[in-house]
């Protein structure tokens, strides 16, 4: 999409794209393919601008630091509860004169929340997305949705680029708001035909394996199976897809029990001390990163490459049958705008509005 510069906004009203609209337009069957192209075009030329976080311990105090290296953004605001209220910020540019657009993503964390009847969820997050040459505001979207469905296209692509084509079992550690993960890494390997499901809390296992059998396609021809012993099953995946949010410093997946060839896919945690793997996993395979940003992914791996470089063929993937690989996703705002850009197009489009270039 958009082979030529995006249009100037001089007629394009703007649009609010909620979780409904985004999963139409973001199904990962059309985003994949999208990224492939889009990411060694324009993701080298979105850049973030300089983070800085403000901690406000009281009405009367604060401190500030920055960092010319982070994405983000922080505001905190006193609060009664244990956890303070937060606003978090991403904001990022291109700065290729085909791809004009500026993002801003914004998050709250309220962990007070909770306390409400009936309670709030303590996290919300939007996108609104710019014009760069003009400044005009073009949308606003559902930010959580957009994070999955973003999240969900780049494993698959990662698995496409890197797990072995005859690969049958998937074995995905999580719960049932990562099932979009499931049809992207069925997409890049339709010879799926094995699904498990691991998750400490067994009922959400089972929750897990239910919804997958009522969305997926084909369901009558795929086994789908949950583990309460993850230890027992991981070494039966050809694709090992690790989606637990870690609060704490235990890896879940130990590399000695994988499987030659596997594909391991790390989708969730940001700082090495919330590691999904213990360190016999990288010593075993290649590692692969969303981008080069180890303030994120924590620079206690060597990656082979990045995303962007296997997609655009600058890097090899697999380079044997037997070879371990994985995948480390960081949640980078650079891809926030490429798939808000994506489904902003898309809907101008299917609403029929003329681009003015």
């Amino acid at each position: 999409m958009a082979s030529q510069p995006p249009p100037f906004p001089s007629n394009q009203p703007f649009v609010h794209l909620d979780s409904p609209a985004l999963n139409m337009l973001l199904s990962p069957d059309r985003l994949m393919p999208h990224l492939l192209t889009f990411l060694p075009t324009f993701a080298p030329s979105i850049f973030s601008f300089p983070g800085f976080t403000y901690t406000l311990s009281s009405p009367s105090s604060s401190t500030t630091s920055s960092s010319s290296a982070a994405e983000s953004s922080t505001s905190t605001s006193p609060s009664p509860s244990p956890s303070p209220n937060t606003l978090s910020l991403k904001t990022c540019c291109s700065t290729n004169p085909s791809f004009p657009y500026l993002s801003v993503g914004m998050k709250t964390e309220f962990s007070s929340n909770s306390s409400f009847l009936p309670p709030l969820p303590g996290r919300h997050c939007t996108v609104s997305l710019f014009h760069l040459l003009t400044g005009v505001p073009l949308a606003s979207l559902d930010g959580s949705s957009l994070a999955y469905l973003r999240l969900s296209a780049l494993s698959g692509l990662a698995s496409d680029l890197l797990s072995l084509p005859s690969s049958t079992t998937l074995l995905i550690i999580g719960s049932g708001e990562y099932a979009h993960l499931v049809t992207a890494h069925r997409i890049a390997r339709p010879s799926i035909n094995h699904i498990i499901v691991y998750n400490p809390n067994f009922s959400k296992a089972q929750d897990f394996v239910r919804q997958l059998y009522s969305r997926e396609p084909d369901s009558s021809f795929v086994i789908f199976d949950y583990a309460k012993d993850l230890d027992q099953v991981i070494g039966m995946a050809d694709i090992v897809c690790c989606a637990a949010y870690r609060t704490t410093n235990v890896p879940i997946v130990k590399g000695k029990l994988l499987k030659p060839g596997a594909h391991l896919d790390l989708v969730d945690s940001l700082t090495y001390e919330m590691k999904e793997c213990d360190d016999d996993v990288f010593s075993r395979g290649r590692a692969f990163v969303e981008e080069i940003a180890m303030d994120e992914a924590g620079a206690f791996v060597d990656f082979a490459g990045t995303l962007t470089q296997l997609a655009g063929g600058k890097k090899e993937g697999r380079k044997t049958y037997d070879e371990v690989t994985v995948y480390k996703a960081v949640g980078s705002a650079r891809f926030d705008l490429l798939v808000a850009q994506f489904a902003y197009e898309s809907h101008i489009k299917l609403s029929n509005f003329d681009f003015v270039f």
